[in-house]
């Protein structure tokens, strides 16, 4: 299964992914460093304790959204090496190029997307 995407087209979105996967493990890594610094702040009171949760909480959420966004990219190059990049996970069908320039991480067309997003909002 080929999309309509020609080698070079390929080749670009290969390059632009692992540009942005090296990026996303650069900036996972410090932030973890970061939190790992940060790990026994200074508390003084109740005030100072809040502040040191609600950062780490903040820092948590973004090494996990980094995680997925890294995971995406993964998911992507394996789609690639596959010669399934640029056709929709759940229907088959090619995505759009368009979508693709604008998230090369794209699993799915937008018509499926649309339908995955309202899925999971009713069960969130």
């Amino acid at each position: 299964m080929t999309a309509t995407l020609n080698l070079s087209e390929v080749a670009s979105f290969k390059a632009e992914l692992e540009t942005l996967l090296e990026q996303l493990k650069a900036e996972s890594a410090e932030q973890f460093r970061r939190q790992q610094q940060a790990e026994n702040p200074e508390v003084h009171d109740v005030g100072d304790e809040a502040a040191a949760v609600t950062s780490l909480l903040v820092n948590v959420e973004s090494i996990s959204h980094q995680n997925e966004e890294i995971a995406e990219c993964l998911e992507a190059l394996a789609r690639i090496e596959n010669g399934d990049f640029g056709f929709c996970i759940d229907c088959d069908e090619e995505i759009e190029l368009t979508r693709l320039k604008a998230c090369p991480t794209a699993s799915r067309c937008i018509r499926c997307q649309s339908v995955h997003e309202a899925g999971v909002r009713k069960t969130a």
